[in-house]
């Protein structure tokens, strides 16, 4: 049996699970991420929709010399703040995502903005992508890692286990035509686009990765803020 329930509901009932269940879309992301992170020592970097805070210290550890979450989750913010006690290097705040003021209320301007699985989870962009960029310094970067549109097509979606039901959170695809087409309405521009699919070393981080092995499960999308345009339309 199945329950369909809102992404913030969903978001607090699986906060408690989140980090100790095999994900095959946070392993890609996290092999993903990571070589991302490498160029962003020095950085102010914000993640909006940092759940329970998992890619902190990767990002920290890589060099960043801060790092703040956002997320609308109160529990899953609780898990991160627990994940990253005693750090001064990073903080932690709930916000409504697409909400400008409360974005840049987190210390704008930010070299490098985050979001990472958040995204099939909002079906217009516009909001969420312009208040990123209004939080970016001109040259800075927003990377987007989400669920790849050929897997959502292929039935998969954003779902966890609670009590032996299944909860179904809200999901929409988005592909590069989109990125191209929403980001220069936010001050953005899209720089790179790239699939990654399961291979033999993913599969080592997720044995749920196997039954996609040799299949497109992540795209990222980097872009950036465009000096001297509006990122408010």
């Amino acid at each position: 049996m199945s329950d369909e329930i809102s992404t913030r509901e969903g978001y607090d009932r699986w906060a408690a699970s989140y980090d100790a269940v095999d994900n095959p879309l946070v392993a890609m992301a996290t092999l993903a991420l990571a070589d991302a992170v490498r160029g962003w020592a020095g950085a102010r970097v914000l993640e909006l929709g940092c759940g329970t805070g998992r890619n902190a210290l990767p990002i920290l550890d890589a060099g960043a010399r801060e790092y703040v979450g956002l997320d609308g989750s109160v529990a899953m913010l609780g898990r991160a703040r627990e994940r990253l006690a005693g750090d001064e290097r990073a903080r932690f705040a709930v916000a409504e995502l697409t909400d400008v003021a409360a974005v840049q209320a987190a210390g704008a301007p930010f070299d490098v903005v985050l979001y990472c699985l958040v995204l099939e989870h909002v079906e217009k962009l516009d909001g969420a992508l312009a208040a990123a960029a209004s939080t970016l310094r001109p040259g800075g970067t927003l990377h987007l890692y989400e669920l790849h549109p050929a897997m959502w097509h292929d039935g998969a979606r954003a779902h966890f286990v609670v009590d032996g039901r299944e909860q179904l959170l809200p999901s929409w695809p988005h592909d590069e035509a989109e990125w191209a087409s929403v980001l220069p309405a936010c001050g953005l521009e899209l720089v790179e686009v790239r699939s990654w699919y399961a291979t033999e070393a993913a599969c080592s981080a997720s044995a749920k990765l196997r039954k996609r092995l040799g299949q497109p499960v992540l795209l990222e999308a980097v872009a950036r803020r465009t000096p001297g345009r509006s990122t408010l339309g």
